[in-house]
């Protein structure tokens, strides 16, 4: 994404070098263990937006990278626990720490890095307000995580899909842009744009990903001649299968068949509300009676309904209208440097 002599690519080998040295010495087990989760691979883009964020004012690496660090740890810390809940054995093509060290050391490894980023946080110089404002954040991942798993196998509403993916991905988003420029003593003003900017960056960061669960596994699953759609497997209906299935009975059908033959259903009762915004937002052709019997769903035929019926394009056209929110609101921001604008839009771009 960076162009290799960029200030962004120059600071991102910085600061990897500056993490690494965060876990050296006191506990050797737990800080290789981290080390190795945290250097996995990733594309590193919540320390690059509080390193953008921090470009706009006066940049000091001394604040920054405590601030970035903290929050790569935390986001870290969220993916070994979620790698539990989902019993991944692989991440970024790499065995995850639960697979490999079991499940009671994966906790552990988790939260150590917890602690790591608080500490980090404690070494920021951060105002109550911004420590506020990470603590938040850190709270609705959690919130935005157990919705996610407590509706898994469930058609939820498109409203409730991106309340989730605000608090489960956007508000670290969010997190990393404003307290990259507060530590550059921008206005406060600039502070809650940039926070803003940061919230639809990651709600279009969350749908790019869903999207790319479908658009990278349909084609090894073509090549490999097995279904490996990873969202659907686990239960998660991610935007594109939700705008199928208000569309067409057949994929809503297919859908509910798949749970089904699976053995896989949620315990909970819908819960009301999440019923009624569905039948709200639902415009299902009731005329469609081409629908797949139990026992003959799978995963590739949703997945080829999902896109033949526009529930692909249909969540590409809505990621689009929350970059094109970001970019609206750099233009209410005609004082920032050049750099700083041209490395968001590279950010944009990219989505």
């Amino acid at each position: 994404m960076w162009n290799e002599n960029s200030f962004v690519a120059r600071e991102l080998n910085a600061f990897d070098e500056y993490l690494r040295d965060k876990y050296k010495a006191r506990s050797k087990f737990l800080n290789d263990v981290s080390q190795k989760v945290i250097f996995s691979g990733g594309k590193r883009l919540r320390p690059a937006l509080v390193i953008i964020s921090g470009m706009m004012g006066d940049y000091d690496r001394n604040k920054i990278f405590p601030l970035a660090a903290a929050i790569e740890t935390l986001h870290t810390a969220t993916l070994v626990h979620d790698d539990i809940i989902d019993d991944a054995k692989t991440r970024r093509g790499q065995i995850t720490t639960s697979e490999k060290y079991g499940i009671n050391i994966a906790v552990y490894t988790g939260d150590y890095l917890l602690a790591n980023s608080v500490l980090l946080l404690a070494e920021s110089g951060l105002s109550t307000e911004e420590l506020e404002r990470v603590a938040k954040a850190a709270k609705m991942i959690c919130n935005g995580e157990v919705s996610k798993y407590l509706n898994r196998y469930i058609l939820i509403s498109i409203s409730e899909y991106l309340k989730r993916i605000m608090k489960k991905t956007g508000v670290l988003f969010s997190a990393s842009c404003a307290v990259g420029a507060y530590a550059s003593n921008c206005e406060h003003k600039h502070v809650c744009t940039m926070a803003r900017i940061g919230m639809n960056i990651g709600i279009a960061f969350q749908i790019r990903d869903d999207l790319l669960d479908i658009e990278i596994n349909r084609a090894e699953s073509e090549k490999a001649d097995k279904p490996v759609a990873n969202d659907i497997k686990n239960g998660i209906l991610t935007l594109p299968f939700l705008y199928s299935a208000k569309r067409s009975e057949k994929v809503r059908q297919n859908i509910e068949n798949f749970f089904k033959t699976s053995g896989k259903t949620n315990n909970k009762e819908y819960d009301e509300t999440s019923k009624k915004e569905y039948k709200k937002e639902s415009s299902i052709n009731k005329n469609d009676n081409s629908i797949i019997e139990a026992g003959n769903t799978n995963i590739r035929q949703i997945i080829n309904e999902v896109i033949k019926n526009g529930g692909v394009d249909d969540a590409k056209a809505l990621k689009n209208k929350y970059i094109q929110k970001s970019r609206s609101l750099l233009s209410t921001m005609p004082q920032m440097p050049n750099e700083t604008r041209q490395a968001l839009e590279r950010v944009l771009n990219w989505l």
